[in-house]
């Protein structure tokens, strides 16, 4: 289903992935609508294209899949959204006296005949040209945004594109679709082959089999590898591309010649790795072994008592491999716990806490993202938490 109409207000927004919750107006109706609206603002106009549910406590919403956002149908509207704070240099009074003085003609004031803002009291000429180059920055950002959403490229790449390519984004990603492999990740690469395909560059062609190699070697990265042999490369962006496995050779051949790849021997296999992905593996290392000389701050001596007395107050008995981490941690500046749910990495984590704050250590635990900063806060009754 296919909805037209206005944000009046922002009931709810996650700072973090945007999913909010809004009042929306349409010709017919107001209704809540839910879903994911990055840089969306009370006072700009939608086209939404979703469906209604029925929540258990909250009844009738309108759950948005995708969205485009569009240019204010009346002069009200387009009020509402220059009064919002999104455009530099106007607020709510300029916005109105804006509207009062040009009424229709306001987008193309905005657009092609700035310096003609510098008629209302209050604005000077560089005012004037700053208003309407953030008015045209916003509105090609999301010109842009509704181009990506075809390509499965998330609202957040927008602004960089839109950095890198200018006003001219969507002109220069048609040229060359392949760009996008190297801005965001996440890309839908079946619909940028088949637009690039569209605009006749053949299926062999250097520019197609390097950009299929890069995007083999990004989507690798979502399982966690920084590199990937590279018999089972090859193999990768045959079945891809439909090409030969000498077009893929040359390909990398020719990345390695610009520097935009790296060949490494491990263990007497060949792994390709991206630039990027290896100088950060690199300098991952580099840190971890200068962490790892740095003088121990934290060496508990006799730890092995402190293990016991934990066991006896807590009720808890440690299997022999969680005491041997935590004298890791307590002997070792870095250690790397792995495991998978249910192996005991928490109770690894709770002990060794115990242990250090009864010693009179401060504690701070990190995380990569809220959610496990959240549960571990939960589980060490409001400790010290720093996410990164």
């Amino acid at each position: 289903m296919e909805l037209e109409g206005e944000v009046i207000s922002i009931i709810y927004k996650n700072d973090i992935n945007s999913y909010t919750i809004a009042d929306f107006e349409t010709e017919e109706d107001i209704i809540t609508v839910v879903g994911y609206l990055p840089f969306v603002s009370q006072g700009d106009s939608l086209k939404i294209i979703g469906k209604f549910v029925e929540h258990k406590s909250y009844g009738r919403q309108f759950k948005i899949d995708t969205f485009e956002k569009l240019m204010p149908k009346t002069l009200g509207a387009l009020e509402r959204y220059l009064a919002n704070g999104n455009i530099k240099g106007v607020g709510e009074k300029i916005a109105k006296r804006i509207i009062n003085k040009f009424g229709d003609e306001t987008i193309s004031v905005l657009r092609d005949t700035p310096l003609r803002l510098a008629e209302i009291k209050g604005i000077s000429e560089s005012r004037a040209k700053e208003i309407s180059e953030s008015f045209i920055e916003k509105w090609e950002v999301w010109q842009i945004v509704g181009f990506l959403d075809r390509f499965g490229i998330g609202a957040e790449y927008a602004k960089k594109v839109y950095d890198l390519l200018g006003i001219n984004a969507i002109e220069e990603i048609k040229k060359d679709p392949y760009i996008l492999i190297d801005i965001a990740r996440g890309v839908n690469f079946k619909q940028i082959d088949k637009m690039a395909l569209d605009i006749g560059i053949t299926y062999n062609e250097p520019k197609r089999v390097e950009s299929g190699i890069k995007f083999v070697l990004i989507s690798d990265t979502y399982n966690g590898n920084s590199c990937t042999k590279i018999d089972d490369l090859i193999q990768l962006v045959v079945n891809l591309l439909d090409v030969n496995s000498e077009d893929v050779e040359d390909g990398l051949i020719n990345l390695k010649a610009k520097g935009e790849i790296i060949l490494k021997e491990i263990e007497e296999e060949q792994y390709i790795y991206l630039e990027q992905f290896f100088n950060t593996e690199l300098e991952i290392a580099f840190r971890m072994k200068r962490l790892q000389k740095a003088k121990n701050m934290k060496k508990i001596p006799k730890i092995e008592n402190m293990l016991e007395k934990f066991e006896d107050e807590s009720k808890l008995t440690l299997s022999e491999k969680q005491k041997q981490a935590i004298k890791a941690i307590n002997d070792d500046n870095v250690v790397i716990i792995t495991g998978g749910p249910g192996t005991g990495k928490t109770t690894i984590i709770k002990t060794i806490i115990d242990i250090y704050e009864e010693k009179g250590y401060k504690v701070v635990l990190a995380a990569p993202t809220r959610k496990s900063s959240k549960k571990n806060d939960r589980n060490h009754k409001q400790r010290s938490i720093n996410t990164s």
